[in-house]
């Protein structure tokens, strides 16, 4: 058992290093919005990301009418995020890309979204 320890320790250290991309960095501001729901139609919106509190992330979506708030944090180059739409509770996960773009998929339970979120 010892031997995979000693194996597991350079696999986790070289997944950690290829699941952050070089130079990808979060970053604070507007976004554009384009997305596809879980039925295949197309979005658009804006969305606003700000420092929180103890290291996390405040995100702010607006699509149309509808306006939602979330928490998240950025971990290996991933940025979740928690929010409430409709009463029901949904997450998303966005990949953060050298050029500062955030490519990602969302659910509150009915299927899977897609969303690539622009710096403005």
């Amino acid at each position: 058992m010892r031997l995979s320890y000693r194996l597991a320790l350079p696999a986790l250290i070289l997944w950690g290093a290829l699941a952050a991309p070089a130079g990808a960095q979060i970053r604070e501001g507007r976004y554009a919005v384009e997305g596809n729901n879980p039925d295949g139609s197309p979005y658009t919106g804006q969305f606003a990301l700000q420092p929180g509190p103890g290291g996390s992330w405040v995100a702010v979506w607006q699509v149309g009418n509808v306006r939602l708030a979330g928490l998240g944090l950025i971990e290996g180059g991933v940025l979740s995020i928690g929010f409430a739409a409709e009463g029901r509770p949904g997450v998303a996960a966005y990949q953060v890309e050298p050029d500062g773009k955030l490519r990602g998929s969302w659910t509150t339970g009915g299927g899977i979204g897609q969303e690539t979120l622009t710096p403005e």
